[in-house]
């Protein structure tokens, strides 16, 4: 699991929304169940969202209100 400390080995500002879901997502896991150290609950996740995994199709259609949560599978 890579290492990701807040304002140390990021360069956005914490005002920055992306950076602030960075550091809440990576290196985790998504999981159905609750949150954790390790793990990141779906349900917690914006209400417009889509999860793609790597080598997925896209869609090119813009939705400015919804974020895209790219998958690494490890």
């Amino acid at each position: 699991m890579p290492l990701v400390v807040p304002g140390i080995n990021n360069n956005a500002s914490s005002n920055d929304p992306k950076s602030e879901w960075m550091n809440k997502l990576v290196g985790k896991k998504l999981s159905d169940g609750t949150s954790d150290s390790t793990n990141f609950a779906r349900k917690d996740l914006p209400k417009e969202h889509r999860v793609v995994e790597e080598g997925s199709m896209l869609t090119q259609d813009f939705k400015q209100d919804r974020s895209v949560m790219p998958l690494t599978l490890a």
